[in-house]
C-alpha cells in the first residue's frame, strides 16, 4: 500500500518543495510557540479541515491511530514528574511518584495535540506526494544526493514492507495459521512466524536494489540528470506567502495577548 493517493485537490497540484517548506516546517514551528490547549484543538481542527479535504481513503485514516497511541504513551511520563497545579490524585511507588494534577494534565494534553498536529501535516505531505515529487522537493533545498536518495528508499520500502507482511500474513492463513483467535500469547507467537518469511524477502530486496543502484551510477562524481524537473507555480508560491504570514501573524498576536 502506497501512502500517496492520485486526486484532483489543490495540495495535488503544488510542488513537493512548497509542500514541504510549508507544510513540513512553516506550519509544523507553530504547535511549539503554543502553550494553550485552546490554541493547539483550533490548529487540530484546521488540520483535520485539510486532511478531510484532499478526502483520503478510509485506510489512509486508520494510520493515525497508530499515532495517537504513541502520543499518548508518550504522555504518560508527565504523570510521573511534578509538572504543577492542584494536585488530584498522588501515589508513591517508592523511586517514582505518580501524580495526577492540573499541570499534569495540561502538559500531557499538549503533547498530545502537538504530535497529532505534526501526524495530519506529515500524512498531508505523503498523501498528496509521489515518491519521486519528495524527492525533487528535497532537492529543490539543495540537499546532497545521499540525503535525498535515502529518504527515497525509506519512502519506497515503507509502502514494500506494508505489502510484503500482508502477502506472508496471507500465505501463512491459507497454510492454517490463525492470526484472529486464541489468547495474546498464542497470536504474538504466530506473528513470530512472520518475521522470518519477511526477513528473507527484504535481504532479497536489498540485494535488488544495490544492483539497481551501481547499474545507475549512484555515487559517480559527475552530476546526475533527471528527465522529471517540475517548476514551482504561482499556486506554490501563494502558498509558501500565506504560511509565512500565517506565521508572522501568530508571532504577532502571541506577543500582544500573551497567548
Amino acid at each position: 500500500m502506497k501512502l500517496y493517493y492520485p486526486s484532483n485537490s489543490l495540495l495535488h497540484y503544488m510542488h513537493g518543495f512548497s509542500k514541504i517548506l510549508t507544510f513540513g516546517l512553516i506550519f509544523s514551528m507553530l504547535p511549539l510557540f503554543m502553550d494553550r490547549v485552546s490554541s493547539l484543538l483550533i490548529m487540530l481542527l484546521i488540520c483535520l479541515a485539510l486532511l478531510m479535504y484532499i478526502r483520503p481513503p478510509r485506510q489512509r485514516w486508520l494510520l493515525l491511530i497508530p499515532g495517537l497511541v504513541l502520543a499518548a504513551s508518550m504522555s504518560l511520563s508527565y504523570f510521573f514528574a511534578d509538572m504543577g497545579g492542584e494536585v488530584y490524585v498522588r501515589v508513591d511507588l517508592g523511586y517514582w511518584i505518580f501524580q495526577i494534577s492540573s499541570g499534569n494534565i495540561q502538559s500531557a494534553l499538549i503533547l498530545i495535540l502537538r504530535m497529532l498536529i505534526w501526524c495530519i501535516l506529515f500524512f498531508l505531505i505523503l498523501f498528496t506526494t509521489s515518491d519521486e515529487d519528495v524527492v525533487i522537493g528535497l532537492k529543490t533545498f539543495g540537499l546532497p544526493e545521499f540525503v535525498t536518495l535515502s529518504a527515497a528508499l525509506t519512502l519506497r520500502y515503507w509502502s514494500m514492507m506494508i505489502f510484503d507482511v500482508k502477502t506472508v500474513m496471507d500465505a501463512q492463513y491459507v497454510r492454517g495459521v490463525n492470526f484472529r483467535s486464541g489468547s495474546l500469547w498464542t497470536r504474538s507467537k504466530q506473528f513470530a512466524s512472520v518475521l522470518v518469511p519477511v526477513l528473507f524477502v527484504f535481504l532479497k530486496r536489498f540485494r535488488t536494489t544495490s544492483y539497481a543502484l551501481t547499474l545507475r551510477g549512484v555515487g559517480r562524481a559527475n552530476k546526475r540528470t533527471y528527465y522529471y524537473s517540475p517548476k514551482l507555480t504561482a499556486l506554490d508560491k501563494r502558498m509558501i506567502g500565506l504560511g509565512a504570514i500565517i506565521l508572522v501573524a501568530w508571532f504577532i498576536v502571541r506577543s500582544i495577548y500573551e497567548l
